[in-house]
């Protein structure tokens, strides 16, 4: 089901390797040091790559709305 989830959220294989890891992670802490280190080694690329990553997260972002949707209704529909 994550996996459904992100694969309709990203087609970039970074973030559906973060946001897997994210949405399976065990606790709040977890995912505060996923996103911790996923920041950190992001501020590790060189201006292009941190540019080509905020625009791809940016896409990411935009495809929410219609993911939520999609899930809105696959739950309206089973729960009838």
């Amino acid at each position: 089901m994550v996996q459904d989830i992100v694969t309709r959220l990203t087609d970039d294989l970074v973030f559906r390797t973060f946001f897997t890891l994210y949405l399976m992670a065990d606790s709040d802490t977890e995912r505060a040091a996923l996103d911790a280190k996923f920041w950190r080694d992001a501020s590790a690329l060189d201006t292009a790559e941190q540019q080509l990553l905020s625009a791809e997260l940016t896409k990411t972002f935009l495809r929410l709305p219609l993911l939520i949707n999609q899930l809105h209704k696959k739950v309206t529909v089973s729960l009838v």
